[in-house]
């Protein structure tokens, strides 16, 4: 075989090769890309949770300091209300988390102080 002949196919596996290295790497990226979304989404949720939690205890606090009642029913209007979106958001955040973790993410890349 001719020197030029082994460089033309040197060239064309050469070629195949980073073909099929750009195809897996664009595929990796978009993996990443969605696994990025997802976390982003599961903080964002978390946070929201946080607050709502909040809200709940600071509706609590209302009821036994301010307004000097001796029970708070999970049935008062503002209870029930903050107790289903807390309920909504956590159902979210599962359904997220265990996205997240099909894509082949782990539960510690999910926490606060881990890189977005």
């Amino acid at each position: 075989m001719a020197f030029s002949d082994k460089m033309r196919d040197l060239v064309t596996k050469g070629m195949a090769a980073s073909k099929d290295i750009v195809a897996k790497a664009a595929s990796q990226a978009q993996v990443w890309g969605e696994m990025g979304v997802l976390k982003v989404e599961v903080i964002q949720l978390r946070t929201q949770a946080e607050k709502l939690t909040a809200q709940l205890g600071t509706e609590a606090y209302a009821a036994f300091a301010e307004r000097k009642e001796a029970s708070l029913s999970a049935q008062a209007p503002a209870v029930r209300d903050l107790v289903g979106r807390i309920a909504d958001l956590g159902r979210l955040i599962e359904e997220k988390e265990a996205a997240f973790r099909k894509l082949g993410g782990k539960e510690s890349d999910l926490d606060r102080g881990a890189d977005i």
